[in-house]
């Protein structure tokens, strides 16, 4: 089989264009906080807006990736980022909760279009490495999510909430370049849908149960990044500040996590390394939890650098289980099934009220040991 070289340009720039449009979508939660001291919105319109973010990307991007499978959808490359920078920035500039949620869920649907395309060609641009490829395209999205929340405080501390109009320079330079690119990118879809790597019928019982596997690995994560600062500060006694660095520990483990485990994939297999990163998790979190103070932060990355390498090795193992189905592969995998799991945090929530806030921490290793045994039952993808 002829192996292509990794396109390190292109792919570069489709990574930079991957960091512009999440950086809108890392930059809300910052932003709740401003709109409840400024704007007067309460509780439960903040959830709303998170809730309701949520719900767009995990309905839209399978819908997105299904029609893209049909027909290019090239175009998307440039609405999308314009629609995610564009959102942002008129929502702090917006009279009342109903504008402004609007304004938000025009963020959330520009994210959330974008990323089936973007992930189509990020497959293209890896390769024959796309385990590689896909994992330094996926860091993008990382580093883009960390920097919203510094880029958007730092915005409104300096000029107010009207300052988050500077929110939309960076997408729109990514639409502007992406809108001279559209020729070039026809013609890229056209070779994909000649290549032998890029046809075929989509594994729908493999599909199902990685798909599971994902969902499960969401919910371990969601878990994590909601009740680690909360069981440090009320378990361990930690002060606030330092309870809450514990998820930039988390953010830098999932850009390591990504970096090394898409080499290793490539190298020993995909499917393998995803058993051993399910593994990893489990005694991770018990290891956490019942570990002395000074090592907790120390394992905690190492528990978010695997369920960073098993979300991107999982979206490459569905690109090639749905290699028939490609973009609808990706909203899959990237847009449904992390979003349901998602939206389990408050069944942890609710045990935690009930049993416990270490019982409900300890009870979530057992989520990647399931994984770990639907992992055995997928089929060894082709490469």
């Amino acid at each position: 089989m002829e192996q292509r070289a990794l396109d390190r340009r292109n792919l570069s720039l489709l990574i930079l264009a991957h960091m512009m449009t999440d950086l809108n979508q890392g930059a809300v939660p910052a932003l709740i906080p401003f709109l409840v001291a400024q704007q007067g919105l309460n509780y439960f319109g903040a959830s709303g807006i998170t809730v309701a973010g949520t719900l767009i990307s995990s309905i839209l991007q399978p819908l997105v990736g299904f029609l893209s499978d049909r027909r290019s959808l090239s175009w998307l490359l440039v609405f999308g980022p314009a629609l995610a920078g564009l959102g942002l920035s008129l929502s702090g500039n917006l009279p009342s909760y109903g504008l402004v949620l609007l304004a938000i869920l025009t963020s959330a649907i520009g994210v959330a279009i974008f990323h089936p395309e973007a992930y189509r060609y990020a497959n293209y641009y890896s390769g024959s490495r796309t385990a590689t490829g896909m994992g330094i395209f996926s860091v993008g999205g990382t580093l883009g999510y960390s920097m919203g929340p510094l880029l958007l405080t730092f915005l409104v501390v300096k000029g107010g909430l009207s300052a988050t109009a500077w929110m939309c320079l960076p997408t729109l330079s990514v639409a502007f370049y992406y809108f001279f690119q559209q020729g070039r990118l026809r013609s890229i879809r056209l070779e994909q849908q000649q290549s032998p790597q890029q046809s075929g019928k989509t594994d729908w019982q493999a599909m199902s149960l990685l798909l599971s596997v994902i969902v499960l690995r969401s919910m371990s994560y969601y878990a994590l990044s909601t009740f680690v600062p909360l069981y440090l500060i009320n378990q361990r006694g930690f002060s606030t500040p330092l309870a809450n660095s514990a998820l930039t520990v988390m953010s830098i483990g999932s850009v390591v996590g990504a970096l090394l485990s898409g080499p290793i994939a490539d190298r020993i297999g995909r499917r393998r390394v995803l058993f051993w990163m399910a593994l990893i998790i489990s005694a991770a979190v018990l290891a956490f939890v019942f570990s002395p103070s000074l090592l907790s932060f120390g394992i905690l990355g190492l528990a978010s650098a695997a369920l960073s390498a098993s979300f991107t090795i999982s979206m490459v193992l569905g690109q090639a289980y749905g290699r028939g189905n490609l973009g609808l592969a990706s909203g899959l995998t990237v847009g449904l099934a992390v979003g349901v799991g998602g939206l389990s945090a408050p069944l942890f929530g609710f045990l935690a009220d009930r049993i416990g806030l270490v019982t409900t921490l300890a009870s979530v290793a057992v989520l990647p040991l399931m994984a770990a045994g639907l992992i055995l039952a997928l089929p060894q993808e082709a490469l």
